[in-house]
């Protein structure tokens, strides 16, 4: 049951009282009225806001079924547990054309920095799941890469978006004791302004600039994954003024599938950082190891699209800060795309929980094996 479906049904419920007391003498007949099956409409008299969460409903609209059909005031038959829900099948992928690779991984600087601080097998684990994505983003052969970071250190005019588009961008790992890390990047101008015009066509506030300092947010990872040095390469800085919506994050990723759809070049999203992960003063070094295999199980099971539709809270409550700029790969690419997790290491000392993602577009190979476009 898609949570479109569900959210029309609570709501016409919450509406009309008449409604909502027909529905509880005959839950699954007027809940068929309503274009649910048996058993979601079950979920809902019964209260289950957590499955109802699971299947993508926002939380504003889940607590109706407890707290207001239900008149359970105190909520007390939800649990607030996450779980993955394989119940309703997946919508078919719909892969812009042109997108040829997507992923994610993490950004932590004592990968690069210092990776001593950290346990060696776990390190070998971590670097080795770099270099299978480094491979796989190699062979999409893209024209162009599109990669995520929130904002380190730079500073920008408004708390929107940022979109790079000058003609380089350069920067280097001084803030952590290694300016001998530093990487410079050729831009892709008019693709990146393509990128912009879209965005405010579509009412919503990006910036534009044409320098982009680079941190360890786009540096740990290009350096270890960049096919090439002269790969254009648009970076999208996110929360610059710590504004944080995943909902509009998937939004804004949802925005460039026509930009890329609708171009020749061929194009590669990579997201980057998280996962848990604090920098608070007495948190840094915290792992949520079981709210970080949700994620990851959500994205193996091609739900991760639905991520968007939890509450603020709920990510950053358990460190999830950075995830907006892997929901911005999830709405490139769409929802019904499954990931490959070729890497996940808690660790401590580094401070976060760290992963390295695949997401396995259909037919992948095939546009690979038809040539550029």
């Amino acid at each position: 049951m898609d949570s479109c479906t569900l959210e029309r049904a609570i709501l016409a419920l919450g509406k009309d009282t008449g409604l909502l007391e027909r529905f509880r003498a005959d839950t699954v007949g007027v809940g068929a009225e309503l274009g649910l099956d048996a058993e979601w409409a079950e979920v809902i008299a019964g209260g289950e806001r957590d499955r109802l969460r699971s299947a993508g409903v926002v939380d504003g609209i889940t607590i109706l079924v407890s707290r207001w059909f239900a008149d359970d005031l105190g909520d007390s038959t939800s649990s607030g547990s996450f779980h993955v829900e394989n119940s309703t099948p997946l919508p078919d992928p719909d892969v812009p054309a042109n997108l040829v690779f997507a992923g994610g991984c993490s950004h932590v600087p004592d990968l690069l920095a210092r990776p001593e601080v950290d346990p060696a097998d776990a390190v070998a684990r971590l670097t080795e799941g770099y270099q299978q994505l480094a491979e796989r983003l190699a062979a999409a052969e893209p024209d162009v890469l599109i990669v995520t970071a929130d904002c380190h250190f730079q500073s920008f005019r408004t708390g929107a978006f940022v979109i790079g588009t000058g003609k380089e961008h350069s920067g280097s790992m001084e803030f952590f004791k290694r300016p001998d890390l530093d990487l410079s990047l050729t831009g892709a101008p008019e693709y990146a302004r393509a990128m912009v015009n879209a965005i405010r066509a579509e009412g919503l506030e990006v910036e534009e600039s044409e320098q982009i300092d680079l941190d360890h947010g786009l540096i740990v990872p290009l350096r270890q994954l960049l096919p090439r040095p002269d790969l254009p390469v648009i970076p999208i800085i996110t929360q610059p003024a710590r504004s944080f919506s995943p909902f509009g994050a998937r939004a804004f990723g949802e925005v460039l599938r026509c930009v890329v759809g609708d171009r020749d070049l061929r194009v590669a999203m990579l997201a980057t950082g998280g996962l848990s992960h604090w920098l608070d003063p007495g948190k840094f070094g915290g792992v949520d190891v079981e709210f970080d295999t949700y994620v990851l199980e959500m994205l193996q099971a091609g739900r991760g699209c639905d991520l968007g539709n939890l509450e603020p809270y709920a990510l950053l409550d358990h460190g999830q800060y950075e995830f907006p700029n892997w929901l911005i790969m999830l709405g490139l690419a769409g929802p019904g795309v499954r990931g490959e997790v070729l890497a996940y290491e808690p660790m401590e000392a580094s401070g976060g929980g760290w992963t390295v993602v695949d997401m396995l577009l259909p037919g992948r190979d095939s546009v690979k094996e038809g040539g550029r476009g």
